[in-house]
């Protein structure tokens, strides 16, 4: 796999994004990113959904969180 595709699949969601965050394979969040700070990314969906950098960061790092994104034109 080439570095730079590594490099945006570990990071972390910005505004304006359209994601959908796995966790063990499992959705924990799916929409548009509202908010992205040093302590908080927030999705919102069907709802808000608060996520905590560090957590999405180790989770990243370990393989246990994927971030799918949403091609934008």
């Amino acid at each position: 796999m080439s570095l730079l595709r590594r490099i945006e699949r570990n990071r972390l969601p910005q505004v304006g994004e359209v994601v959908r965050i796995f966790q063990h394979g499992r959705l924990i969040a799916s929409g548009r990113v509202i908010c992205s700070d040093r302590q908080f990314v927030s999705v919102a969906g069907k709802g808000i959904v608060d996520l905590d950098t560090d957590e999405l960061r180790r989770g990243l790092n370990e393989g246990s969180i994927r971030i799918e994104r949403e091609l934008n034109f």
